[in-house]
């Protein structure tokens, strides 16, 4: 038996079901910490328990045992043989699963065959968190329209009507496999496996540079003297997922514009405009290269192209992303920028750097921009005493802090923006005051050289703009003497 894949089953059965391990921990008469100990792979359920939890996640004991819903999926009920009936006097949807009879306005129903998805059917499906997002291609008129959209899972049918006047977008909380139906008045049904959908890389700091690299793209489409403008960074998304963005901050009850102008938008496009000044200053006074640490959707490799010399540090997935999001927009990586994959918790830095030709004998600029916030005051000491061991003397480091009010801030946006940053996997967990950052950086020779607070901020970036520096964030720049 493969623990690891059998507690991953039954997380996600349970999740499916919308519980928490507590409520099957009290329908079992166990402790909670016993079904986390399970679904970590660390235990599994004796005989006399397993039929119970069986029945509480809504799958047969042979599932739970084989660790796999799909080797049995004929065990799991009728959910997955259902069958969609539409009238086609008045348009009624009806659903069965097994032999039926249907009928609707007088007349005998048949039920609608599934066809793979087509070109002109197409859909976007994406993960965000615990859901899909699907976005179809397809005109929504009277005459020729998706009607309805259903996913189809182990124990359960969702279904969304959809209308000739309304966007043609949905969303469905995230289930254990299962396949999405959806019928078009004019061609008939057609699915898609769930399996299909397009994941987002897991990094949780990915979703951080989505929502930042979004903003800048917004502010620099809708403002006409943009704080900071990003022309690239609109087309690393596809028209489909900027669209969906947009619907997700609608759909919670936000202003677009408005929840740019007050919530996103400040801090992404202060601290570019605030980094790239002293990237600039930098290379004016002899620096020759210029790493990029998180470096997520950041896009000064296109401003700048052959100025200086660039490496975008950042795990594997959210390159790959990266790479092809840039593919995509028709871009290309520019020659004179490398892409190093590592995990800057743990790597060692400067090999990496220098598999792609990094030198250490050279005056470089290193930038942090909204790293800084997701790490342990342990995990930014060992990144600065990494940096200050290999980098040539003289050598920067710019990034974004929150200060030493940011989590007992009263301020509705910041605690906003710390619930966000928590439910989305990546809670931010450092925050310094001047003196604390002041002796952590001496501590590794680094000098702070400039320091902007809020004030600052405000005053430089943002005094002829209709946005507010963000409270409790602050801005240094930092240099190495050894």
């Amino acid at each position: 038996m493969d623990l690891s894949k059998n507690g991953k089953l039954l997380r996600d059965l349970r999740r499916a079901k919308g519980m928490t391990q507590k409520q099957v921990a009290d329908r079992l008469g166990i402790v909670a910490k016993t079904v986390s100990k399970w679904e970590t792979g660390h235990g599994f359920p004796d005989v006399s328990t397993v039929s119970d939890l069986a029945e509480i996640l809504g799958v047969s004991e042979k599932i739970l045992l084989s660790g796999d819903l799909r080797e049995n999926v004929q065990e799991v009920g009728n959910m997955k043989k259902t069958t969609f009936y539409v009238c086609p006097r008045c348009g009624s949807v009806t659903q069965g699963t097994g032999a039926c009879e249907v009928f609707c306005c007088g007349k005998p129903l048949k039920g609608l065959s599934a066809k793979p998805t087509d070109d002109a059917h197409g859909v976007e499906i994406s993960e965000i968190e615990d859901e899909y997002y699907l976005t179809f291609r397809h005109e929504m008129t009277k005459e020729h329209a998706i009607r309805f959209v259903s996913y189809v899972a182990c124990d359960r049918v969702l279904t969304v009507r959809l209308y000739p006047e309304q966007d043609s977008a949905v969303r469905f909380p995230k289930m254990y496999g299962g396949t999405f139906y959806y019928y078009c008045n004019r061609h008939g049904l057609f699915e898609y496996r769930a399996e299909k959908a397009r994941k987002r890389p897991s990094e949780a700091n990915n979703l951080t540079a989505l929502f930042s690299a979004f903003a800048r793209a917004y502010h620099t489409e809708h403002s006409s003297e943009p704080v900071f403008s990003d022309e690239i960074a609109k087309k690393l998304f596809s028209r489909e997922e900027y669209a969906q963005i947009e619907r997700l901050i609608s759909s919670a009850g936000k202003g677009v514009n408005e929840y740019v102008r007050t919530q996103l938008a400040p801090v992404p496009l202060a601290r570019a405009r605030f980094c790239e000044d002293c990237v600039k200053t930098a290379i004016r006074t002899g620096t020759e290269q210029y790493v990029v640490l998180g470096s997520g959707l950041d896009t000064f490799a296109f401003r700048n192209r052959g100025k200086i010399a660039g490496f975008e540090v950042d795990r594997k997935g959210v390159l790959d992303d990266k790479r092809a999001r840039i593919e995509r927009a028709g871009l290309a990586v520019p020659d004179n920028v490398r892409f190093v994959s590592a995990d800057l918790t743990v790597a060692d830095l400067e090999t990496e750097l220098r598999k792609n030709g990094f030198d250490p004998n050279k005056k470089t600029i290193f930038s942090c921009l909204g790293l800084f916030y997701y790490l342990s005051e342990e995990e930014i000491a060992r990144i600065l005493d990494r940096i200050s061991n290999f980098a040539a003397d003289g050598s920067a480091i710019v990034f974004d802090f929150p200060d030493r009010h940011f989590f007992s801030s009263e301020i509705p946006r910041v605690k906003e923006l710390i619930a966000l940053a928590a439910q989305s996997g990546a809670p931010m967990k450092s925050c310094f005051g001047y003196s604390e950052l002041e002796l952590l950086l001496q501590k590794y020779r680094f000098l702070i050289y400039e320091f902007l607070n809020e004030e600052e901020i405000q005053n430089r970036y943002f005094a002829n703009a209709p946005l507010k520096a963000f409270e409790h964030i602050d801005f240094a720049l930092a240099v190495l003497k050894r």
